[in-house]
């Protein structure tokens, strides 16, 4: 009897370290990168509130940084009102050159996002930094566990639920890390919520912690009683 249990132990240890290499092997290749700014994709389109830079070349009194306001506008010298809403990086770009045109001769006029407030995506569960992401209009799975500071200890990595439009599909970053298979590597939307859930074995911790958490004072008294027992 003791030998069976002795040896059904030993597997339970060698499933337990295995499993804890393999998380521990996708959490480095999902570590957070240093960090870099953001950029805008090709098929970002401005909202409310982001926030853009624009420069003219040979003209520094021009360059301005200016935030995309509710009505869709942003106020530039020379130019006034330019509305802006639901436009790409380059379609301002090539809108203000026109305008600039206007008063300056070969105006070369360059755009960039410095602030992506108007797109969100979000990352719960077993993440080091729980919460919303500014979205930039390219972003996978990976980068957004990553920009969340990458799976913890406690994460199921088969089994992550994307949220998206009120439909709910499950992605397997395991496979897409260890297996090199990136199919569920899935570029996100805005509004995009992901949840890496917890192990089975994390559940069953974190359901004892919520049975005995009550007594915990109970506990500490009684052990501390057996000590002042032991001393005497």
């Amino acid at each position: 009897m003791l030998k069976n249990v002795c040896v059904l132990l030993a597997l339970v240890i060698v499933l337990v370290l295995g499993c804890q290499s393999e998380q521990e092997t996708i959490r480095q290749a999902v570590a957070p990168k240093a960090s870099t700014p953001l950029k805008a994709s090709p098929d970002y389109r401005l909202g409310a509130s982001d926030v853009l830079t624009v420069e003219v070349r040979g003209q520094p009194e021009l360059t301005k940084t200016v935030v995309v306001r509710p009505d869709g506008k942003i106020t530039l010298v020379l130019l006034d009102d330019v509305y802006v809403l639901g436009l790409t990086v380059q379609e301002v770009d090539d809108k203000l050159t026109r305008l600039y045109n206007e008063y300056i001769v070969n105006a070369d006029v360059t755009v960039s996002v410095v602030g992506f407030n108007s797109k969100r995506i979000y990352v719960w569960g077993q993440v080091f930094r729980q919460g919303d992401q500014p979205f930039d209009g390219e972003m996978t799975l990976t980068d957004a566990i990553a920009r969340a500071g990458g799976p913890n200890q406690r994460a199921e990595t088969k089994s992550i639920l994307l949220t998206r439009a009120g439909k709910v599909y499950k992605l397997n970053l395991y496979r897409i890390v260890i297996k090199g298979d990136t199919k569920d590597n899935v570029y996100l939307q805005d509004g995009d919520q992901i949840f890496v859930p917890p192990t089975v074995w994390a559940r069953v911790g974190m359901a004892l912690d919520n049975i005995f958490y009550p007594f915990r004072n109970l506990f500490a008294f009684l052990f501390l009683e057996r000590e002042v027992e032991d001393v005497w």
